[in-house]
């Protein structure tokens, strides 16, 4: 996996930064790479559970709205039937405010046409009445209705968001300790954890991103962290680089000791102002500033050692190499550039 074996390779840095050596033998590199994917895969697990929770969540809340519209549905109800009790109370009266007559009292007022009105009024009170008892049974029966859906509503709702919370509790618990197995075998073999994770997320695609900016002012996204103390390539670059540094750690038994990498313009500004007269690119045409250069120590800087020879002979394999104009003018055997165009 390109990923653990050209990453796994930085100290906590100094002034001067040695990338860490991978000195372990390929056992201890498989297992490396098993706890990486184990990782990898908990935290993709995690991430789809977000996923899934926030679509959830959002159904959920649509249920709860529909919870909210039910018991104002019921509340209503409710309303419209404590509204009816007085109007069936007063019909109820009606047939029979006729004292000690009852209902054949209205009926026998001892004139036809009276009779007959007092009927057909009586008729339409019963009516109304039984119209009015039959609503109000409907309403009972749509109260009922309601409560139920109301109380379903809310259970439910309640019980998957306790299952979805569940299942996210325990994704976190595993990939924090997929991530601490992880993290405990690089301190174990020296490794900076924090260097090796932000290398991991390094996507050499995002490069591009740099496209249409000027030098010195690429912005952060198109970059790739290389360690903890603040050094950054472009992402293609900077992949390439730790893949190349990897060669260099198994051929000397200590990764590449780096001083400087991507240098923003207010840097080669002050660059420029303290170096003597041609030691320093003007500012805004260095190839630090594109993030496609880096300056080397731990024996580069001396040409003709162990470590220039080596990686002469060998960084054009990863698309690095020593400018033709550092071999002379002016003499920077430290000083390694990028070839995007191969990269």
């Amino acid at each position: 996996m390109i990923v653990a074996l050209i990453l796994a390779l930085f100290v906590v840095p100094g002034a001067e930064v040695a990338f860490s050596p991978v000195s372990s033998p390929a056992s201890a590199d498989s297992k490396l790479d098993k706890l990486k994917k184990k990782a990898d895969e908990a935290k993709d697990e995690l991430e789809k559970a977000n996923d899934e929770y926030t679509k959830q969540k959002d159904e959920l809340d649509d249920a709860q709205d529909k919870l909210v519209s039910t018991l104002h549905d019921l509340q209503q109800t409710e309303l419209r039937l404590a509204d009816m009790r007085e109007p069936l109370a007063q019909l109820g009266s009606t047939l029979y405010m006729q004292p000690n007559a009852g209902v054949l009292g209205v009926l026998t007022s001892g004139k036809l046409q009276q009779d007959l009105q007092a009927e057909a009024h009586v008729l339409k009170v019963a009516d109304d009445r039984q119209a009015m008892l039959d609503k109000a049974d409907n309403l009972r029966g749509e109260q009922s209705d309601l409560a139920a859906q109301a109380q379903e509503l809310q259970t439910d709702t309640q019980l998957q968001r306790v299952e979805l919370e569940d299942k996210l509790d325990d994704l976190r618990a595993e990939s924090k300790e997929s991530t601490k197995e992880l993290t405990a075998e690089l301190k174990d073999r020296g490794l900076d954890p924090e260097a090796y994770f932000a290398g991991a997320e390094c996507d050499p695609a995002v490069a591009g991103n740099a496209d249409g900016y000027p030098n010195g002012l690429l912005p952060q996204n198109s970059l790739c962290k290389l360690h903890t103390g603040g050094e950054f390539l472009r992402a293609d670059a900077a992949i390439d680089f730790l893949k190349m540094n990897q060669a260099y750690s198994e051929r000397f038994g200590e990764g590449m000791c780096l001083t400087s990498s991507y240098r923003d313009l207010s840097n080669q500004q002050r660059l420029y102002a303290t170096k003597p007269p041609g030691m320093a690119a003007v500012p805004g045409t260095s190839n630090h500033g594109w993030g496609l250069a880096v300056d080397l120590c731990g024996g580069v800087q001396s040409q003709g050692s162990a470590q220039f020879n080596w990686l002469e002979a060998n960084s054009t394999k990863w698309n690095w190499f020593h400018p033709q104009w550092a071999y002379s003018n002016p003499f920077e055997p430290w000083h390694w550039e990028y070839d995007a165009e191969h990269g």
